[in-house]
């Protein structure tokens, strides 16, 4: 996997996990005896600032659907057949 394509996805699951979720990613990436620092490339005020202006789209309703986020990651990782999801 290229190194532009692991940023997009760390980008994309940084900006799309809750701050609980992403606090329980790193603690377990960090039992793996990595340092914090290595998985946290923003300060905490550059990651308010990316949620913010996130929130300041999602209500204008400039999102990209779940469906069609996950098509364009399964094409950067050259999945061929993605899996089906499930409507909820």
């Amino acid at each position: 996997m290229s190194k532009e394509t692991l940023i997009n996805l760390r980008d994309y699951l940084l900006g799309s996990l809750s701050y609980e979720d992403r606090m329980w990613l790193i603690d377990e990436l960090d039992d793996t005896g990595k340092g914090l620092e290595s998985y946290c490339p923003y300060t905490k005020e550059e990651l308010d600032a990316r949620l913010e202006e996130a929130e300041r789209e999602f209500k204008n309703g400039e999102y990209l659907p779940a469906d069609e986020a996950f098509k364009h990651i399964a094409q950067e990782l050259g999945i061929k057949n993605e899996p089906q999801r499930q409507a909820v």
